[in-house]
């Protein structure tokens, strides 16, 4: 068995938790911090994987619910892996996982990327594999904090790049989940864009070796060009190659597109409503 504390992210997670659970079999510890569900999601934790500890925890946003996990879950090793229920590990990662804890080289996490699927195909073009976050960890070497509708890691400690990844299924609840999901995604992302929209862009930081540098970078001029739809459209589709990824590629920049027009709208909402009345 492998000595590190596994932490699921749960939210009506039916669809998925049975196959999630199933692929972590390796890991001694597991832990599922659920946020309410109303679906079978716990039923199936109880009557199939009566091994795994459940803590319920109201959601607030992904870095604060990870650093609650990591507080209050009793975690049972100081290396820490998280993973959501539409992430399906798999053998060569597994692999990989136990030889970094068992010779972290003075390291004190690190970053994995995931493959994301969509009508049974793997974006590895439109969605610029590999994007690369922070989810294994050791306990007490790295928090997190938010980062738009996601989150964005804090430590001072040295981290590293695992080559291997998981499988993400992020349409597996149907494209209708994916959209209300997105639209909240796209009221947090209001925040992050006008936010980057002040921050000094990094020319070097564009060309930079390291991915997650560079990835910031291009956040950055992202958000300062105009016509951002269109923009990431055509750098996504055509620049990055996702017309690689077929018929699949092409209906999922469709819906980064839409996605994008929506924080767009939402800013143009908020600066209007800001505007001094004429009255």
């Amino acid at each position: 068995m492998i000595p590190v504390t596994v932490i699921v992210l749960t939210y009506n997670e039916e669809v998925n938790i049975g196959r999630c659970l199933g692929a972590l079999h390796a890991f001694e510890d597991i832990v599922v911090v659920d946020s309410g569900s109303k679906d079978s999601t716990l039923n199936t934790i109880r009557e199939d994987f009566p091994k795994v500890r459940v803590y319920d925890h109201p959601f607030d946003d992904f870095g604060q619910q990870r650093n609650w996990a990591l507080d209050e879950t009793d975690a049972k090793f100081d290396w820490v892996l998280f993973i959501d229920a539409d992430e399906f590990m798999e053998e060569p990662l597994v692999s990989e996982i136990t030889e970094f804890v068992a010779n972290p080289q003075g390291k004190v996490g690190g970053f994995i990327a995931g493959r994301n699927y969509f009508l049974g195909t793997w974006l590895k073009h439109c969605t610029f594999y590999p994007s690369f976050q922070l989810r294994l960890l050791k306990r007490g070497d790295v928090r997190y904090r938010k980062e738009g509708h996601g989150q964005r890691e804090v430590t001072d400690g040295e981290l590293d790049y695992l080559t291997a990844s998981w499988r993400h299924e992020g349409f597996s609840k149907g494209l209708h989940q994916w959209i209300a999901r997105h639209n909240n995604y796209s009221s947090n992302e209001v925040e992050l864009l006008l936010r980057l929209r002040d921050e000094k862009l990094s020319v070097g930081g564009m060309f930079s070796l390291d991915s997650i540098k560079r990835r910031r970078a291009l956040k950055v001029l992202g958000a300062k060009l105009p016509g951002r739809p269109l923009t990431r459209f055509l750098y996504t589709y055509v620049l990055r190659l996702g017309f690689l990824d077929g018929r699949a590629g092409f209906v999922f920049c469709q819906l980064r597109f839409a996605h994008d027009c929506h924080i767009l709208a939402k800013i143009a909402e908020r600066q209007e409503a800001v505007k001094p009345s004429s009255l």
